[in-house]
């Protein structure tokens, strides 16, 4: 009986969405089972048809909590609820959920996200050091990584990073006439002076400095000055990115290829070895699939343990996620989304309908909503930054090889 029930469980999740609560129920009742068994049947149901259709999953992004100490006028999170934070047991059952889905992988990733991630480092220690140990007793590595504003670092924190091997990738968008036009505190307040103190203090024991840069049209003007300036003062690695949400008018989309072309020309110029743009060391092949890797190998874990394909997905609407993939109590149960995010069928007919499917793989499904108020309709002016930046990685591809 127990054989033909998980037939007819495992069917009805892959045909419509379930009702998880009155199935364990069912389950309770028709096969004798505690509450913990029978919810236990279920997620090992789930996860076996995961694996069954479809990738592992590596990567996954803890939202450790909403809240955060700036106030970015640019910031996709600024729709966030904005005061809970993840629990232990909800982050508990996150790494072990993505343990349990990454199969035959070995090597896996967690960054610490928020909100600002920093003000909860209670739960930055807690998940660290639970995943080790998951890892140690399961033969495999995890590899940490934390998207922070700095503000909050201190010594005490950045010696516990260093020991842990948590590399923190800075959010700074500039010089300070640049940074602090965006990123401002609660009081709005510029916020540059703060994070160059704690960039200093990271650098002691994190000596490469990685920033993830948002360039908005009204400082665009001035991003190959502000690349140059935190390179003299100790940035050694760039993640460039045109702020998504936010009309480009031609002009300044035209701007941003100039200072792109201007960085690309000095970055060429000399090896450096203290130096990385990830835009640049970008090879140019293609994808080998629609979308990017968002719900495919790689997911999202909201501070309630609802998971969404990406932090930017989950941040457009946290209080019901579009797409949701499911939640760290049952797994992965919505197979339809995920199969969405994984072949992008929609996205693709969407792309061929408007004759750019063979130059633009549909690009970022957050910013996609953005611009068209929906994941899986490309946004046109993403296509054409698509186009400008890939010229630019051909122009100065030869001279870019490492």
């Amino acid at each position: 009986m127990q054989d033909n029930l998980v037939e007819e469980i495992s069917t009805a999740l892959l045909l419509e969405p379930v009702n998880l609560h009155q199935l364990c129920k069912r389950l309770e009742k028709e096969l004798n089972l505690s509450s913990g068994e029978a919810h236990n049947l279920i997620y090992q149901i789930v996860a076996q048809l995961n694996a069954k259709f479809f990738p592992p999953v590596a990567f996954m992004e803890l939202i450790l909590t909403e809240g955060c100490n700036l106030k970015c006028s640019y910031c996709f999170e600024n729709e966030m609820i904005k005061h809970k934070k993840m629990t232990e047991k909800v982050a508990q059952a996150a790494i072990d959920l993505l343990f349990d889905y990454s199969q035959n992988e070995t090597k896996l990733s967690i960054t610490h996200f928020g909100g600002e991630p920093l003000l909860n480092f209670p739960m930055v220690q807690f998940v660290t050091e639970y995943a080790e140990d998951k890892a140690r007793l399961t033969g495999k590595s995890v590899d940490f990584n934390m998207t922070s504003n700095g503000i909050l670092l201190n010594e005490s924190m950045a010696e516990y990073l260093d020991e842990h091997k948590i590399n923190v990738l800075l959010s700074i968008d500039g010089c300070e006439s640049t940074h602090d036009r965006h990123r401002l505190d609660k009081k709005g307040r510029g916020t540059f002076s703060r994070v160059m103190k704690s960039m200093r203090i990271l650098k002691r024991t994190q000596p490469w400095i990685g920033t993830k840069m948002t360039v908005m049209p009204d400082n665009v003007a001035s991003l190959f000055e502000d690349i140059l300036g935190l390179y003299s003062m100790g940035v050694n690695q760039f993640m460039i990115g045109h702020a998504t949400g936010v009309e480009w008018s031609k002009e300044k989309r035209e701007t941003y290829g100039r200072e792109l072309r201007k960085i690309a020309k000095w970055y060429r110029k000399e090896r450096r070895r203290d130096l990385r743009i990830a835009e640049l060391d970008a090879e140019d092949k293609g994808s080998s699939f629609f979308g990017c890797r968002a719900g495919r190998n790689s997911i999202s874990v909201s501070v309630d343990g609802e998971i969404s394909s990406c932090s930017k997905v989950l941040s457009l609407n946290n209080r019901q996620l579009l797409a949701k993939l499911g939640d760290v109590e049952y797994g992965l149960t919505n197979f339809s989304n995920r199969f969405e995010l994984i072949t992008c069928m929609k996205l693709r007919s969407a792309c061929e309908a408007l004759g750019i499917a063979e130059d633009f793989q549909g690009g970022c499904f957050a910013a996609n909503y953005n611009e068209t108020g929906a994941l899986f309709q490309p946004g046109l002016q993403e296509h054409e930054f698509s186009l400008l930046e890939r010229s630019i990685r051909l122009e100065f591809a030869p001279a870019l090889e490492r």
